[in-house]
């Protein structure tokens, strides 16, 4: 690939300006700091442009907070002003960049995305009888902040550029105050261009493990990746050789209790899924914020602090991603449940947790009934204290 050369001033143009203030915006127009900016939009982009011109801009202050869901992470939200450099940089860059990934790299990458991984993992999964599943500890916060400025200058010629890409980076620095490994590695988690450097920076393991070990079976979703194989122990060496890869060269490290050599037959845990052969299952973890959300909601639109508009968004995200499994079955249990109550907000989301249930089959209707039925019966069993029949008879599992 030819390196990229006299781009900045593309980046810095006021169209492209102009036009990445109004995608940082998108879904956040009313907020203050942003409503702010479009205010004075032409007065904010001349003085962007000018800054960028002179070289004299510098990244604004990031403000900290967490989210919990579904563990607990340090989000770095930065100014306004600096998402719209980010998306001018990314814009521009991302495209040309991109052309250089693998085609099973499917993080943060147009065409590409959650729902497409866990396809082509699946079919993966059926011609293999075994799978590496590898995870990078604390990957964000361990990006070396001196190897990524080397992956840039492989593919960027363009000292403006590259000027203005080192202070992005750099800004991370600043974070240090609160953890000091943001000094020399690290990037921050909510940045528009962190998505695009991770991929950029575990680029060189995709062609490692596709072109040096000739994995046949290989993807990866930012640092959650998969290498599928019919001979356990190849996979083990395999594993090793990766090991020794991120460590001497990107200076990472696996996550040694989740990256593991697992049977297919057992199915795997990938982006929220239980893969098998023929079918998939939500993660048990997933079911569970979700219902946990539905109670969240409850209390938050008894108490008027949400409203109905943004309930239904979120439950129909979540309905939307879980027709991605075989869950016909547990959103016709969770429908039930809503339809089953008369107050609070369960009569606002039948319509959209009974989307596809009502054309249950009737054999899905017949096997339904059935779990219902054995249910009761070793509800029956249970209450005359016939325990001796629970080994020999355990209730189906849906």
């Amino acid at each position: 690939m030819k390196k990229i050369r006299d781009i900045y001033p593309k980046i810095i143009a006021k169209e492209n300006l102009y036009y990445s203030s109004f995608m940082a915006a998108r879904g956040r127009r009313y907020r203050d700091a942003v409503a702010d900016f479009n205010f004075h939009l032409e007065g904010e982009i001349n003085k962007l442009h000018k800054e960028l011109v002179a070289k004299t801009y510098r990244h604004g202050r990031y403000r900290l907070f967490s989210i919990y869901e579904p563990k607990e992470r340090n989000i770095a939200a930065a100014p306004f002003r600096d998402r719209v450099v980010h998306h001018a940089v990314h814009d521009i860059i991302e495209p040309v960049i991109d052309k250089a990934f693998i085609y099973h790299s499917y993080a943060c990458r147009k065409g590409k995305g959650t729902h497409k991984a866990v396809n082509k993992a699946q079919s993966f999964l059926r011609a293999n009888r075994f799978c590496f599943h590898g995870d990078i500890k604390k990957y964000f916060h361990s990006i070396n902040h001196s190897l990524l400025k080397e992956l840039l200058r492989i593919r960027i010629d363009d000292k403006d550029a590259l000027w203005l890409l080192d202070e992005i980076v750099d800004s991370a620095k600043q974070l240090a105050i609160s953890d000091s490994r943001f000094l020399e590695r690290g990037l921050p988690i909510g940045n528009l261009t962190s998505q695009f450097f991770a991929n950029l920076y575990l680029n060189e393991l995709d062609y490692f493990v596709k072109f040096d070990l000739r994995a046949k079976y290989y993807l990866r979703y930012t640092d959650d990746f998969l290498i599928f194989g019919n001979d356990k122990k190849g996979l083990c060496r395999v594993k090793a050789k990766v090991r020794n890869f991120l460590k001497d060269r990107l200076r990472l490290a696996l996550q040694e209790g989740k990256s593991q050599v697992y049977k297919t037959a057992n199915g795997i845990k990938f982006l929220g899924f239980r893969i098998f052969k023929d079918y998939r299952r939500l993660a048990s973890d997933n079911v569970r914020r979700f219902r946990k959300r539905l109670k969240r909601f409850e209390y938050l639109f008894k108490n008027g602090k949400i409203g109905t508009d943004k309930i239904r968004d979120s439950v129909r995200c979540w309905v939307a991603h879980s027709k991605y499994a075989n869950t016909k079955m547990l959103r016709f249990s969770i429908w039930q449940m809503a339809n089953s109550k008369v107050h609070g907000i369960s009569h606002l989301l039948k319509d959209i947790l009974s989307d596809g249930v009502g054309l249950l089959s009737e054999r899905e209707r017949e096997r339904e009934r059935a779990f219902r039925f054995l249910n009761v019966i070793f509800g029956v069993i249970g209450a005359v204290g016939q325990r001796f029949l629970r080994p020999r008879l355990s209730p189906v599992i849906h």
